[in-house]
């Protein structure tokens, strides 16, 4: 089977790697560097609170279950440093209703130990949190080193016969009545496929729009900022506050996300003074005061409104469509499953809420043939 991936972030290169192992013949299109774009701006946490005591359709609660295990194999397939299971400490202030949403994450499946005082300054002596301050240490989570896990996959992906195509952008889907049946590159040249699979994030819109399809999405800025390379005195965990979120950085120290808010669903404002906020976190982490932030980035989140996009349309035969916020997390999940379904032809039971069909109405079969 021929398959074109559009789209080298986390989840592109994620799903032309699955396809690639399992036998299929694929090329990933991007008209940028591979994980340039919001892959290469995320915060990429991997973790179980307080997400699991969020509200969420059973399939997509059973997946998020599976993060973990997904991670492992594929760390184990690849090789290379770019996962690192370190911990969360989760401040009690960080989570709305916290006692509430320890129990509920516990009930559905998360490890987490509710810990302060001594205990806490033994995991991580280098907080300073107001005394009385409780955390949840979820050991079983951690972060993703996601350029370098990125790099990994296209080598992989490329020793088992797989094709990157970098540089020349999308200009066009191919459409033969009800089905797509390749793309159109802005260099004038034309891929035939099988199937062609939308993985363009931000951009995965304009590529759903170009097959005639509509993609309702929400594009979410989020400001990273990156200090304190070379500091001997920073945490090794993944540090949920109660306005911010950070974890190692293996090249600038620490990378940072400034929420300004408790950690919801929900996503809010952003900070708009790197100074400003990296002396925020520095009154928890005394290694940072006085620094000023090494870089600062903006990724664009693409939310898709209802939650992940996976799957086929009952319709339109050769598109696929994976696009999901969290994608970084996601990725090796979204990329098993599409390869079940796009290889094996199943229909993944689990997926039944993420479907694009979604997004149209429910036309019944008189109207249909009435059209017809």
């Amino acid at each position: 089977m021929r398959v074109v991936v559009i789209g080298a972030g986390a989840i592109g290169t994620n799903i032309a790697y699955r396809l690639a192992v399992s036998g299929a013949e694929v090329v990933l299109i991007d008209g940028h560097a591979p994980g340039l774009g919001t892959s290469g701006a995320s915060f990429s946490w991997l973790s179980s609170f307080p997400q699991l005591a969020w509200p969420e359709p059973q399939g997509r609660r059973s997946l998020r279950l599976s993060v973990n295990a997904h991670f492992d194999r594929l760390a184990e397939e690849l090789g290379g440093d770019w996962l690192d299971w370190c911990g969360t400490l989760t401040m009690e202030s960080a989570v709305p209703d916290f006692d509430a949403a320890v129990a509920a994450a516990r009930a559905a499946g998360a490890q987490l130990e509710v810990m302060g005082g001594a205990d806490l300054a033994a995991v991580a002596p280098q907080l300073r949190l107001p005394e009385g301050t409780r955390v949840a240490f979820e050991l079983r989570s951690g972060w993703v080193d996601a350029p370098a896990m990125t790099e990994q996959l296209i080598r992989v992906f490329r020793l088992s016969g797989g094709v990157l195509r970098i540089g020349s952008e999308v200009t066009g889907i191919c459409r033969s009545g009800a089905r797509v049946t390749g793309v159109l590159l802005a260099d004038g040249s034309r891929l035939e496929a099988d199937t062609v699979v939308n993985a363009g994030g931000a951009f995965a819109t304009h590529i759903a729009a170009m097959a005639g399809l509509a993609l309702p999405m929400e594009l979410v800025p989020g400001m990273m900022i990156y200090a304190g390379a070379g500091c001997a005195d920073l945490p090794r965990q993944v540090i949920n506050g109660a306005g911010w979120m950070i974890r190692p950085d293996r090249r600038e120290g620490t990378a940072i996300h400034w929420r300004g808010e408790a950690l919801t669903a929900v996503h809010g404002k952003n900070g708009n003074h790197g100074v400003a906020m990296l002396a925020d976190v520095a009154r928890a982490l005394p290694a940072l005061a006085g620094l000023t932030p090494s870089r600062q980035r903006i990724g664009i989140r693409a939310m898709p409104f209802g939650g992940p996009v996976i799957g086929a349309l009952p319709w339109l035969a050769g598109y696929y469509c994976a696009v999901s916020h969290g994608g970084i997390g996601w990725a090796p999940i979204w990329a098993e499953l599409a390869t079940r379904e796009i290889l094996d032809g199943e229909t993944v039971p689990e997926l039944a809420a993420l479907r694009p069909a979604r997004f149209y109405y429910d036309l019944s079969e008189d109207e249909l043939s009435a059209a017809r």
